[in-house]
C-alpha cells in the first residue's frame, strides 16, 4: 500500500535528513510554502517533488504536487523575469538578437549573482565589450559595494577562436575550482566562430566541442550559464553558426526591437512578450535598470 506524506513548511525546511543538503531561497515580499509530496512503499522512498509557491491560507488543506525548485538569478527586466523565471542553475540560456538591452544584460546578472549569494562570477569576453565601469555603475545604483563587487568578478578575454578555445578547455574548470562561482558568462559567444580566418568546419568543429564542455562544467558544477550575441549577421550567417547554438542550450531568448518597441521571445517555451517603448520624458530603455 503506497502511503502519500505530505509535509509543510512554512519560510524554512525543518530538520528533515531527506532534505539536509538543500538550500532554498525566499522571496522577502510574499509568504511563500514549501511543499513536498513523499510517496513511499514500506520503508523505501520513491520520489519526491518540492517547490515553492504563494498560498492562502484556504490552500493549506490542500497539499499539490510542485515542480523542484530552482536557483535563479534575475536580470532585474521585469517582462523578461516574468516570461523566463529568471536564469536557472544547471541550465544554459542563449541571448540572441539585436536589441541594446542584451549587451547591458550580462552586468545586471553579475551584480545580481553577487548581490543574491555573494558567490563569484566567471566572464569570458569574447567580443571586446565588458566594461567593468558599468557593472561598477550599476551596483552603486542598487548601494551594493562597487569594490567589493568587483573582486568577485572574474573576466577573462579571448580575441581569436583559439584563445577562446582554449579558455573553455584547458583553462574554465581550474577557475571554477578556484573561484566557486555561481554563475558562467560568455559575452558575444559566437562571433568569433565567424572568423574569415578559420575554415567553416573547422569553426563548427571547435563550437560544438566547446559548448559539450561548458554544458558538461555546468552541470557537474550546477553553474548558471548564460551566453550573449549581439550580431545583427550572425543572425542569418551561412556558417549556420546559430543553429548549432539554438540546439544544444536550454532555453533560447530571442530579443529584437524596432522603433515602438523590444520583443522578448522564448523559443523552446514558445512565449513571449512586447516592452513598449516610452514616451518622450519617461525613462526609456537605455535606462533599463530604473523601468523595473
Amino acid at each position: 500500500m503506497i502511503i502519500y506524506r505530505f509535509l509543510i513548511l512554512y519560510n524554512f525546511l525543518y530538520n528533515y535528513n531527506t532534505f539536509n543538503n538543500l538550500n532554498f531561497n525566499f522571496l522577502k515580499k510574499n509568504k511563500h510554502i514549501i511543499i513536498s509530496k513523499v510517496i513511499f512503499k514500506g520503508e523505501k522512498c520513491l520520489k519526491i517533488k518540492l517547490s515553492t509557491q504563494t498560498v492562502k491560507k484556504s490552500d493549506f488543506q490542500v497539499a499539490k504536487e510542485i515542480l523542484k525548485p530552482d536557483i535563479v538569478v534575475l536580470s532585474e527586466i521585469k517582462e523578461l523575469d516574468n516570461l523566463l523565471g529568471g536564469f536557472k542553475s544547471g541550465e544554459v540560456t542563449y541571448i540572441d538578437g539585436d536589441s541594446d538591452l542584451i549587451q547591458k544584460i550580462p552586468n545586471q546578472i553579475c551584480v545580481n549573482t553577487y548581490r543574491s549569494f555573494r558567490n563569484d562570477i566567471v566572464y569570458i569576453d569574447g567580443g571586446m565589450s565588458a566594461d567593468p565601469y558599468k557593472i561598477a555603475k550599476y551596483a552603486k545604483k542598487i548601494e551594493l559595494n562597487q569594490k567589493e563587487l568587483l573582486e568577485h568578478i572574474h573576466i577573462s578575454r579571448a580575441f581569436t577562436v583559439y584563445q577562446l578555445t582554449t579558455q573553455i578547455q584547458e583553462m574554465l574548470e581550474q577557475a571554477i575550482k578556484r573561484y566557486h562561482p555561481q554563475t558562467l558568462i560568455i559575452n558575444r559567444f559566437p562571433i568569433l566562430y565567424l572568423d574569415s580566418d578559420v575554415e567553416t568546419k573547422e569553426a563548427k568543429a571547435l563550437l560544438r566541442s566547446n559548448i559539450h564542455k561548458i554544458k558538461e562544467l555546468t552541470k557537474k558544477y550546477d553553474l548558471i550559464t548564460v551566453f550573449t550575441n549581439l550580431d545583427k549577421e550572425l543572425l542569418s550567417h551561412n556558417r549556420n553558426i546559430n543553429k548549432i547554438l539554438y540546439h544544444n542550450v536550454d532555453e533560447i531568448v530571442l530579443i529584437k526591437q524596432d522603433e515602438h518597441a523590444t520583443f522578448i521571445e522564448l523559443l523552446n517555451k514558445k512565449k513571449k512578450t512586447i516592452i513598449p517603448n516610452l514616451v518622450k520624458g519617461q525613462a526609456r530603455l537605455s535606462d533599463f535598470w530604473m523601468v523595473i
